[in-house]
């Protein structure tokens, strides 16, 4: 209980540190007054541009800004989208922004992200076990090219050979199919699963490589270890040295990464949203950066702090739980 209360109240003031950075550095690329001017038009007359800085709050000392900001943030509430507010004549709140496409980017990452695991525990073990042997070559050499290939041309090669050539899949995706309705969601996942096949595998392929790699070390620094030894000296069978006494502590650094995915399943992929034409919280933060949409921008910084956070806490608690090491205290760093 001591090691994650300590590990919660790291999180909590990294937290805290981002936020700082978060809401201080825009203010140095963008005056209220420009702000105003962005949502208001080149004709806002000043009258116009002090009633919009004091209804907003811009016309306080950033100290008073920043308090309102993180209580309002606190709440979940992270103002509106200046360059989304400009373009549709009403105010557009950066939650709707966020909670029109986080559904999307989770729907197109998680799958895949599950599957890549799932894919690479068994292969990242098969290869400890036959380390240096004809199938470890094979794997690694495998594994190292598609690793090493850039996302986009992995994307690409998926769109020419799959959806072109031999019309697996389809070349991007519909608007339809972005239109995700959560009490219709087993019906419209699939209805328009061919559509996502090509996102899902270039996502699996992007993140299995990695995966993999790690999960071949790991089990291979686990295979030297005494408790391995002693069970085969004991005459275990090698099935049961395999799933009792390797698989269970090769696991415990995987749960470090499948923490650090949350993220990722949350924010989405940015290469294959840009590919597959498909709207979600990659493309999001890309647009509202391009555009200078600050607000938009700080909320994203901040909810992917926070999932950070929160996906590094779990990893902590299933650690603890899988190595008692830790639970004794000797595992702390």
């Amino acid at each position: 209980m001591r090691y994650l209360l300590s590990r919660l109240a790291q999180g909590v003031l990294t937290l805290f540190g981002v936020s700082l950075l978060t809401f201080f550095l825009p203010k140095f690329f963008q005056a209220p007054t420009g702000l105003a001017v962005q949502v208001l038009g080149q004709r806002a007359t000043p009258h116009a541009i002090l009633g919009f800085l004091h209804e907003y709050g811009l016309d306080r000392s950033l100290p008073v800004q920043y308090w309102h900001w993180l209580v309002a943030a606190l709440h979940g509430n992270f103002g509106i989208s200046y360059q989304a507010t400009a373009t549709q004549g009403t105010p557009v709140t950066v939650n709707q922004l966020i909670g029109s496409n986080v559904w999307r980017s989770i729907w197109l990452t998680f799958v895949p992200t599950i599957l890549s695991v799932l894919i690479a525990i068994p292969i990242g073990l098969t290869q400890a076990v036959r380390r240096n042997r004809p199938y470890d070559h094979v794997m690694t050499t495998v594994v190292y090219v598609v690793y090493s290939t850039p996302a986009v041309l992995v994307c690409l090669l998926l769109v020419y050979y799959f959806a072109i050539q031999i019309h697996v899949g389809t070349v991007s995706i519909d608007a339809l199919a972005v239109q995700i309705s959560p009490s219709a969601f087993p019906m419209w996942a699939l209805h328009h699963l061919r559509q996502f096949i090509l996102p899902f595998v270039g996502i699996i392929a992007l993140s299995v490589g990695g995966l993999t790699r790690f999960m071949r070390g790991s089990a291979l620094d686990t295979l030297v270890q005494d408790h391995v030894r002693t069970a085969r000296a004991k005459g275990a069978s090698p099935t049961r040295v395999l799933f009792k006494h390797v698989l269970r502590p090769s696991l415990i650094p995987m749960l470090t990464i499948i923490g650090l995915s949350i993220p990722s399943i949350i924010g989405g992929a940015l290469i294959v949203e840009s590919v597959f034409n498909y709207p979600g919280m990659g493309i999001l933060a890309v647009r509202a950066t391009t555009v200078g949409d600050f607000t938009v921008v700080m909320a994203l910084t901040i909810y992917t702090a926070g999932l950070t956070v929160i996906g590094n806490y779990l990893a902590d608690i299933f650690t603890a739980i899988a190595d008692p090491r830790v639970r004794l205290g000797k595992g702390r760093n």
